[in-house]
């Protein structure tokens, strides 16, 4: 054996390296290969292409939602939810001082800062609980899954939701906004076709969402086939998210 090879290894050729997914190929295979988009994820993470096309449809979407939100309906309803929902004592005269005050009004601001800013950092914040709990339960065989991976399977599992916010800006555009979020919007969700009058009965309306479903379905495939994450980790993710995502929903429903 030469000195190089007791070095080294073998003078064996690797394979060329993984290609990444294409942003269409990862768009499509979300929805009808999930198990085997994130598998080539896990050999060639890739999450460019996808975080900029969420950050760009979402940026659009919330910027025809300002335009044509009627922040002053934002505001009454807001206040009507601290006094009958959470018993607040707020005067008839300071809610109309407030009301007024919105009237005409566009949140450009944050219509842009979210988008730009507050996507990428909720990813992140998402990306480190993933692969946290990937990390300790992961399986004995094969290597740690890696931060890359887990970030990758955080903003490619997410493309799933993008049409409803697609389609919230549709609905912004063909017909009047009012006061209601983009959530509300969303003609995937139960709530934007059926309105009771109970406040929590709307809310758990908004947890009718077929895609908001199906995004933890694929994000439990790709925590298992891209990280290697063990069912017990992957449950007790999901159950964290879910905790989260249930309670800000219902929540929201007592603001529509």
């Amino acid at each position: 054996m030469s000195e190089s090879e007791s070095l080294y290894g073998n003078n064996e050729k690797s394979g060329p390296p993984p290609k990444a997914m294409g942003l269409m190929d990862q768009f499509v295979g979300v929805f009808t290969e999930p198990s085997a988009t994130f598998r080539k994820l896990r050999e060639a993470p890739s999450w460019v292409p996808a975080l900029a096309l969420t950050i760009i449809v979402s940026l659009v979407v919330m910027l025809l939602w300002a335009w044509h939100v009627d922040m002053a309906e934002v505001t009454r309803r807001q206040m009507e939810m601290m006094k009958n929902t959470f018993h607040l004592n707020i005067p008839d005269s300071a809610m109309d001082d407030a009301i007024a005050r919105q009237d005409g009004k566009h949140p450009w601001i944050s219509a842009i800062l979210g988008p730009l800013l507050g996507t990428p950092i909720i990813y992140l914040i998402v990306a480190l609980i993933v692969w946290g709990f990937a990390y300790v339960g992961r399986q004995e065989e094969g290597e740690a899954p890696s931060f890359v991976q887990a970030f990758s399977v955080t903003v490619v599992h997410s493309l799933v939701t993008l049409p409803s916010m697609f389609l919230a800006g549709a609905m912004a555009l063909v017909q009047p906004v009012g006061g209601r979020n983009i959530q509300e919007l969303m003609p995937t969700v139960l709530s934007f076709f059926v309105k009771p009058e109970n406040g929590l009965l709307r809310g758990l309306f908004g947890l009718v969402d077929p895609l908001w479903i199906f995004s933890f379905v694929v994000l439990a495939l790709g925590m298992k086939h891209a990280l290697h994450a063990k069912g017990r980790a992957i449950g007790a993710c999901l159950a964290l998210f879910g905790f989260f995502g249930v309670a800000f929903r219902i929540l929201g429903g007592f603001a529509q």
